[in-house]
């Protein structure tokens, strides 16, 4: 394996801006499609995006472009809904997590959380998990 290629990636999903959310998931697509393995911790923000009847809120968008940007292309069908791209993205073997520590912070239970969270766990068992993965924190 040469220096550039990447086998397997890990995400740490924290912010739940809609647009950030839903490039995570654009990112992990991509990446499953090519082959890779991909796991996605969510927390805080991210989390959120976890609870069932919350995957698809707008939420604050604190720049008023993006948001305009945002509703237009989910309008036109040019943005999917973080619902489906999770779908799809879990169909394709995307590994999803929820952060136990956020969960605490956040008052949340695993029954709250949609269907596509694979298991609960703590950033040392992500970590784990991550090792020798090409990380990015969104």
């Amino acid at each position: 394996m040469s220096q550039l290629e990447i086998e397997k990636i890990a995400m740490v999903v924290n912010s739940g801006e809609y647009d950030r959310v839903n490039y995570a998931l654009s990112i992990a697509k991509i990446a499953l499609a090519l082959g890779m393995e991909v796991h996605a911790i969510f927390t805080y923000g991210g989390l959120a995006r976890l609870i069932k009847g919350r995957t698809d809120d707008l939420g604050d968008i604190p720049d008023a472009l993006v948001r305009q940007q945002v509703e237009l292309n989910l309008a036109k069908g040019r943005m999917g809904k973080i619902s489906d791209d999770l779908k799809e993205a879990k169909k394709l073997g995307l590994n999803v997590y929820a952060c136990v520590h956020a969960m605490g912070v956040l008052n949340v239970s695993r029954a709250e959380l949609v269907d596509e969270v694979d298991q609960v766990m703590g950033l040392a068992s992500f970590l784990d998990i991550a090792r020798g993965a090409q990380t990015y924190y969104i």
